[in-house]
């Protein structure tokens, strides 16, 4: 689970981009493109990267598309348990062991992080109750469902970490903070596989955009300096 996949791109969304940025040239459509957009982004004229989208398919908990919608510049479709029962929509695989999601410890100055994973012989116990939890929670709500309940109202039982599906859309611009954002160290692990995932891919999509955003001094944009590391 926490996963990233590219649903669709603006095709050739380099060269679209760097025709844009060229609007009040006489030549816009130049071959020569990467100096351009390094140039831009390295000193934020960011309008240009607005003129090329890119969808993702996300696959995820709840608890983390709940921080995902609150990027208010991407758009979202997110599976309905309004509309379907999630462990009959989402591919095979999806629900495998989803109660096994990490547990830390909380942070001690940082109200809203985690650190290391719990003590082996506290965390076994956890797990025991979770996985009975997880197994009468299902067991409920399959029961609810059978005897007629509408999917609106059982869907009220269902714990955090069940696993959703979104789309989310933005232009490049959008995804440039989003990543800047979400893939730096300080945010929820889970969440954070996500963005990285999202930034490797738009590497191979996008890549002199993503080196710019790379190599920008751009404090905003500290999530991406993670793709040096690994180049």
């Amino acid at each position: 689970m926490h996963t990233a996949k590219l649903d669709w791109i603006t095709p050739e969304a380099e060269k679209v981009i760097a025709r844009h940025a060229r609007v009040s040239t006489s030549n816009p459509d130049r071959e020569e493109y990467a100096r351009l957009l390094s140039y831009c982004i390295k000193h934020g004229h960011w309008s240009i990267l607005e003129q090329a989208n890119v969808s993702f398919e996300i696959i995820t908990s709840r608890a983390i598309s709940a921080q995902l919608i609150r990027h208010k510049s991407l758009c979202f479709q997110e599976l309905s348990q309004r509309y379907t029962n999630p462990f009959e929509t989402l591919p095979d695989g999806i629900h495998d062991r989803p109660q096994e999601f990490s547990i830390r410890k909380q942070a001690d100055k940082n109200r809203q992080s985690s650190t290391e994973n719990i003590d082996p012989g506290l965390l076994a116990s956890f797990r025991d109750r979770i996985y009975k939890f997880d197994a009468e929670a299902y067991a409920l709500y399959s029961d609810m469902l059978e005897a007629g309940v509408a999917r609106e109202c059982a869907r009220n039982i269902l714990p955090m970490y069940t696993p959703t599906r979104l789309h989310a859309n933005g232009t490049v611009r959008s995804w440039a903070h989003y990543v800047g954002l979400r893939a730096k160290e300080d945010t929820q692990l889970e969440h954070q596989l996500i963005a990285r995932q999202i930034a490797m891919i738009l590497g191979l999509e996008l890549p002199t955009v993503v080196k710019a955003l790379v190599e920008t001094d751009d404090h905003s944009l500290d999530g991406w300096r993670f793709l040096s590391d690994i180049s």
